[in-house]
């Protein structure tokens, strides 16, 4: 949820049983305000909270420029006051989505990789190392925003979008008519193909429903009493949802889990 309209989203979550203690929600919006000045960004996003044996982390991540995904940086508490960066490993690969273990709180444990291949060594990474891994992995498969939210510049930067005011309702409950919250990484030709009608600045960017396998059966939705706002919970990386309003601008996720990514997916779904 990005940080300035976090006291209009907050309320949101309530619909679906989700919630922020009033306590934390105070203590974040104040250090997440001072960490956006401080560090001179952008835009601020609380991301949510990851459960560890011992503590809570706290994530967030943010831009220093008008593009969102440039130069990107994450930052994790465990306080909901004091924040740290995490730097991007040198080394890091999709592997370290095998890693099953649960998180200590102890950001310099080491976990280790069993090696499939013979003769070749375990690879060790360590608990700040993975919080990284888990959250870019998070942003790029599961977080979800409504079509036009996010919006192509002239010179190739993702931005959100000023003018976007929401979804109609039946346009809520379709999949289709949400994209990836990153940089596009399939072609625009393969991203416009098949739109009956298309705005080459919006839907250039990478829709959600084609994209994570298996295909269609990643999400489900649920609908509040007022059938006015949906919430579509990823199946992936169980504890993931995202939510928008129908004729708002109103839109947001947020993460609760264990950092661990549900591998099983393909054999809890019929294909």
């Amino acid at each position: 949820m990005e940080i300035g309209n976090f006291s209009e989203l907050i309320p949101l979550l309530s619909n679906f049983w989700c919630t922020i203690p009033a306590t934390l929600q105070l203590k974040l919006e104040s250090s997440l305000t001072l960490l956006k000045q401080n560090h001179k960004l952008h835009k601020l996003f609380f991301l949510g909270r990851l459960e560890a044996q011992s503590i809570n982390y706290l994530l967030a991540f943010g831009s220093p420029g008008v593009d969102l995904f440039h130069q990107r940086k994450f930052y994790y508490s465990r306080n909901g006051i004091d924040w740290l960066l995490l730097l991007e490993p040198s080394d890091w690969n999709e592997d370290w989505g095998r890693i099953w273990s649960e998180f200590t709180g102890n950001a310099g444990f080491a976990f280790k990789i069993r090696s499939l291949a013979a003769g070749s060594p375990n690879v060790v990474v360590n608990e700040q190392d993975r919080l990284w891994y888990v959250m870019h992995a998070i942003l790029r498969e599961a977080v979800g925003v409504p079509r036009g939210a996010l919006s192509m510049s002239s010179d190739k930067h993702v931005v959100l979008n000023p003018f976007f005011r929401g979804l109609n309702r039946e346009e809520l409950v379709e999949l289709g008519n949400y994209q990836h919250f990153r940089r596009p990484e399939h072609s625009a030709e393969e991203n416009l193909r098949g739109r009956p009608e298309c705005n080459l600045s919006m839907d250039v960017l990478d829709p959600l429903e084609v994209d994570v396998l298996p295909m269609g059966k990643s999400f489900t939705l649920r609908m509040d009493d007022s059938d006015q706002l949906a919430m579509w919970s990823s199946l992936h990386w169980l504890g993931l949802i995202f939510f928008h309003k129908a004729n708002t601008n109103m839109y947001g996720f947020i993460y609760n889990g264990d950092g661990r990514k549900n591998w099983d997916l393909p054999f809890m779904v019929e294909l």
